[in-house]
């Protein structure tokens, strides 16, 4: 063989082992994507799941991270194995756990649209998992800005919540709560969401409604309860003036009585007869007093019971969402 050759063929094994390496380095840089392609393809959704990813307005990159994270829509004992709960009163419609996505089964028609919320919220975490550093340290001011511009005092407490229980996250809850939750983020934000939704606001609209029945309840529960206080603190107010005022009555009645036995009680019929209807005219004032006292507390029995079918379908709402409650027997 000539030298000419054999340099030929060190070269071509060479060649072969740079393009080897080469494979492999690019197979590792981009190992997250292949396990992403490999489960997607897998993925074979429910009806349920499939409904979600389009009521969801997912692109089909929304939906490539959504599929590869092989979603379930779980009932009470398989989503509490897979989903830890952190505080008791602080109950989780969905997580993302090792790369999957579990979303609670809500069956009340009054949260219409909350699975769709949740999906969308945990696809999100999905997402932000795979995004570079370069790409979260771009992401986080815009979230920070964002946020500022949003932080009603409900959300405030929800992020004290997870700086508590998720210690480190508050970007990818953000990235998370901002895209699903809130309208008004920013073009930049929305151009960035836009990639994973078609219709973000559609989402957004999804989440005001829901929130919305939980909204008017606590409203209504606040607006009763004022109510009530109001009126028992005029039923308790009246009622002390009405037996004072009765006991004066009785005492200035007794003393009429008394003197109307002695001969010499009254200076005339004139004034037997006025005092007479003075007391008669008390009486009268004394039972309308009573009348209106009356009114107030069947009032507020009535606001009671109204108040009290509030707080019921308050709890409804809540335990339908609560997965920690076991679910109803079957017969």
């Amino acid at each position: 063989m000539s030298s000419k050759s054999k340099i030929a063929q060190l070269f071509s094994g060479w060649l072969a082992t740079v393009v080897f390496f080469g494979l492999l380095a690019g197979v590792w840089f981009n190992r997250q994507y292949i396990i992403d392609l490999v489960r997607f393809t897998q993925f074979e959704p429910s009806a349920a799941i499939a409904s979600l990813s389009e009521d969801t307005t997912l692109t089909d990159q929304g939906k490539f991270y959504f599929y590869a994270s092989q979603p379930v829509l779980a009932t009470n004992k398989s989503f509490n194995h897979h989903c830890e709960r952190k505080e008791a009163d602080s109950p989780i419609l969905g997580c993302y756990v090792n790369q999957q996505v579990y979303i609670f089964e809500v069956n009340d028609a009054r949260l219409d649209g909350i699975e769709e919320v949740t999906a969308a919220h945990e696809m999100l975490h999905a997402v932000y998992e795979r995004l570079s550093q370069s790409e979260k340290d771009q992401l986080s001011p815009l979230l920070e800005k964002a946020y500022e511009k949003n932080a009603t005092k409900e959300l405030k407490q929800r992020m004290a919540y997870y700086a508590k229980a998720e210690p480190g996250e508050r970007e990818n809850e953000l990235h998370s709560i901002l895209g699903t939750e809130f309208a008004d983020l920013g073009n930049e934000l929305e151009q960035y969401y836009s990639k994973y939704f078609t219709d973000r606001g559609a989402i957004v609209k999804m989440n005001t409604r829901v929130d919305g029945v939980f909204r008017k309840l606590a409203a209504q529960a606040d607006i009763l309860a004022a109510e009530l206080n109001k009126l028992i603190d005029s039923i308790n107010a009246g009622s002390t003036n009405y037996n004072r005022s009765i006991e004066a009555l009785n005492a200035d009645i007794v003393a009429f009585n008394a003197r109307a036995e002695q001969s010499n009680g009254f200076s005339s019929e004139a004034q037997f007869n006025a005092e007479r209807n003075a007391l008669i005219a008390r009486s009268n004032q004394l039972e309308s007093l009573r009348q209106q006292i009356n009114a107030k507390v069947d009032k507020y029995e009535s606001l009671r019971v109204k108040l009290q079918a509030v707080a019921s379908e308050s709890d409804s709402l809540n335990r339908s969402i609560d997965s920690t409650l076991d679910e109803a027997p079957k017969i």
